[in-house]
């Protein structure tokens, strides 16, 4: 596969700023769309949800314009596969011009950017909610299922330059010195394992195109009393990389629960429901989980620097800072204490698995 440029200063520049009017003006000519915009926050792009007068729901995404045309047509042909494959999950479904195509361009010149259009999933996002064993056993089956379906998924954009890429995480210690106080020592503890003991590993790890970001925001469940996986959006972040990195990144956001050692067990138990883990991913699955914590800290303070302190984007990120208090967590807990609450006491009780 080849190797996509793409600047690391995406992440940090601002998104496209098109007007309202001018959005629309061309939904309707190329779309036959017609309808209002409300605005979605998105970190690195345009997104706007499109209501039309019959309530039918679409979601708008003007790509960054540090994102080369190679990227964008990934993450379309990815969602194509998946409405390909029948998968079992509802995810997003690509809404093509008049003409047929499932990318068009807005401004001229410099300014050009992509826009696509996709189907608007029902539902309301897990961030916020407090996912008991239910939610998160299913979470974990829909990511399998999602990265069951696409595991025969390549394309020459999945190889993109990404701060959220964990395979590149060694990169980020250029941008630890944003982080605060003794936190900065813990982070710089756990990039350091990851490079000396992860990665040498990963290079004998199944690989695939992995969905990269299923975060509280990206779940939606479903409304009233009785949650459950409603859908999965925001497939931006996709990439190919390690099987178990999905895992791990999924796992790292089951923080704010009432237990998270049996809310990770039922994640994994639904995850392999569907899609065996060998031993050897468990085994990473620790320090992998570390490491994307260390990332989202790391990336948050480096952002707050950055950015404006009123960007929208921003204000949104801060809410994660339960991060460092599950990284303390997890590294005062260690690693077989860890293993032994998530594989082996809880996951066969709540799964119903026989023991392997």
């Amino acid at each position: 596969m080849t190797q996509t440029t793409c600047s690391l200063d995406a992440i940090a520049a601002l998104p496209p700023d098109f007007a309202q009017p001018d959005v629309l003006a061309l939904l309707e000519r190329e779309y036959g769309l017609r309808g209002s915009l409300a605005v979605l926050v998105s970190e690195r792009d345009q997104n706007f949800r499109l209501e039309t007068a019959d309530g039918s729901r679409f979601v708008v995404k003007i790509a960054n314009s540090a994102e080369p045309f190679e990227i964008t047509d990934f993450q379309v042909r990815a969602l194509q596969h998946l409405e390909s494959r029948g998968c079992d999950v509802a995810v997003p479904r690509v809404i093509s011009t008049e003409n047929g195509a499932a990318i068009t361009t807005i401004g001229e010149g410099a300014g050009l950017h992509h826009l696509r259009v996709v189907s608007y999933v029902p539902g309301v996002p897990l961030e916020g909610q407090r996912p008991g064993r239910d939610v998160a056993f299913d979470m974990g089956r829909s990511l399998a299922l999602i990265d069951r379906a696409l595991q025969d998924f390549a394309h020459p954009g999945e190889s993109q330059v990404l701060l959220w890429d964990m395979q590149r995480a060694a990169e980020l210690r250029a941008l630890v010195g944003h982080v605060p106080g003794e936190l900065r020592g813990l982070v710089h503890e756990c990039i350091d394992h990851f490079e000396s003991r992860l990665a040498p590993t990963f290079a004998e790890l199944r690989k695939q195109v992995i969905h990269n970001d299923l975060n509280p925001g990206n779940i939606l469940v479903s409304e009233g009393n009785s949650l459950a996986v409603a859908g999965v959006i925001d497939f931006g972040d996709m990439l190919r990389a390690p099987l178990v990195v999905d895992v791990a990144i999924a796992a790292s956001y089951l923080r704010d629960t009432d237990d998270e050692f049996a809310a990770l067990a039922a994640f994994v138990a639904g995850f392999e429901s569907q899609l065996l883990l060998e031993e050897r991913e468990r085994e990473l699955l620790f320090d992998l989980i570390r490491t994307r914590l260390a990332a989202t800290i790391t990336i948050l303070y480096w952002r707050a620097a950055a950015r404006s302190p009123d960007d929208p984007y921003l204000g949104k990120a801060l809410e994660e800072r339960s991060a460092e208090r599950f990284l303390r967590h997890l590294s005062q807990l260690g690693r077989e204490p860890f293993l032994e609450s998530v594989f082996l006491e809880k996951i066969f009780e709540i799964s119903g698995l026989d023991e392997r």
